[in-house]
């Protein structure tokens, strides 16, 4: 390295810093503060970091990264691939896409759980980037954000959400009991009758079609308390089961048709006996429910004839199950449209509804693996949701 004159300088007179040239000791020195400040800001972060080699086998780990997984030193990681903390509670479809992303040089961001030393689940919010070194990849660095209050927020506004729902119900819980304890009454008093008098071997028919009146009634009551119990627990299971699409449209229709039978608003199920999805019951329940009280809602001040409610589900082409709603109670307009999935956005007044319904409905169509939907014209509205499938479960 020479001067401007030309003549030979020093090698440590050639490093700069800034606009002053400074001695070799000086920039070895400034070089080993970075080195240290670097190592603080990692070590010190609130994000558990961690670096990995080309196949995924731990190099380094923060203090964030142990506290979250409840590890006590590096040393218990080190050499060890991701396999140690993950969950089985997160599908393999997830990893796969993960390593196809990140394999070739882009960085994934998602939303994943996995497991701590304990077993405990961790939520958390994770972003990967590849780490090159002359257009190679030579590792992996990974920066996970605890979401164990956001999902804590999430599981309370869902459980407010399901009380929402039931508050909606209640109207048609009083229907749904109302009619068959008045068919068992005058079924009882009828059977009291008979039973009064000796019994008249022509009496015997009409005997047993009263007793079969009043064990469906009773079954029917049966069937609509248990299932609201069900709805109604706060802690209700998490893990995602098989579930028949047909019945779970009929068990939305369950404490809701009566009052919309009575508003002469017809209902048309076109549901496979076949069609399975995997999911939390409650969770997707919630979803059609939401959908038929928007439906009975927007059909409240509508007087005309041929008010219709049709849900039909499908296997598509590509393997997923496709559940269609649709009305036809007067369509959403366009500028509407663009919103219907906001936040509490909502056309209804303040007491009637929350604006929470479909925000929440996209959510957990989200968290299952699937996309919901919305197209209107002519009046009608319809709403598709994809769900991946689900064999029928084995009972044997």
């Amino acid at each position: 390295m020479k001067s401007e004159n030309g003549t030979a300088l020093p090698e440590w007179q050639g490093l700069e810093h800034s606009d002053n040239r400074l001695p070799l000791p000086v920039v070895l020195q400034n070089l080993e503060a970075r080195k240290t400040m670097l190592q603080d800001a990692f070590t010190q972060a609130d994000y558990a970091i961690n670096i990995t080699d080309p196949a995924g086998r731990l190099l380094r780990v923060n203090h964030a990264y142990l506290k979250l997984y409840k590890y006590d030193s590096e040393d218990e990681v080190l050499g060890q691939t991701q396999k140690i903390i993950r969950s089985p509670l997160t599908p393999d479809s997830l990893y796969k896409d993960m390593w196809q992303t990140i394999s070739t040089g882009h960085s994934w961001r998602g939303d994943l759980i996995n497991r701590a030393r304990d077993g405990s689940d961790v939520h958390i919010h994770l972003t990967i980037s590849p780490i090159r070194r002359e257009n190679e990849i030579v590792g992996y660095m990974g920066f996970s954000l605890d979401r164990a209050q956001q999902v804590m927020l999430e599981r309370q506004l869902l459980h407010a959400n399901k009380l929402m729902v039931l508050g909606t119900l209640g109207a048609g819980l009083a229907h749904e009991l109302n009619n068959p304890l008045a068919s068992i009454l005058l079924d009882a008093e009828y059977l009291k009758e008979i039973l009064s008098h000796p019994v008249n071997p022509t009496d015997q028919k009409p005997a047993l079609e009263a007793a079969e009146s009043v064990i469906q009634g009773v079954e029917r009551m049966r069937r609509v308390l248990k299932h609201l119990l069900q709805y109604s627990k706060k802690d209700l299971p998490t893990e995602a089961t098989s579930i028949s699409i047909k019945e779970l449209a009929e068990d939305s229709f369950l404490f809701l048709e009566r009052q919309l039978v009575n508003r002469g608003i017809q209902l048309d199920l076109q549901i496979p006996e076949d069609l399975w999805v995997k999911g939390i019951r409650t969770q997707l329940e919630s979803i059609l429910h939401n959908l038929i009280t928007n439906t009975r809602d927007a059909f409240a001040n509508r007087e005309e004839e041929g008010k219709y409610i049709l849900i039909s589900g499908k296997r598509n082409e590509r393997g997923l199950v496709e559940i269609l709603f649709e009305d036809n109670a007067g369509g959403i307009s366009p500028e509407n449209m663009e919103k219907i999935f906001d936040p509490f956005f909502t056309t209804k007044d303040g007491q009637m509804g929350t604006g929470l319904g479909l925000s929440i409905s996209r959510k957990i169509v989200a968290d299952h693996g699937g996309t919901i939907q919305c197209e209107s014209k002519n009046s009608r509205t319809r709403f598709t949701i994809l769900l991946p499938g689900s064999n029928r479960p084995d009972f044997r």
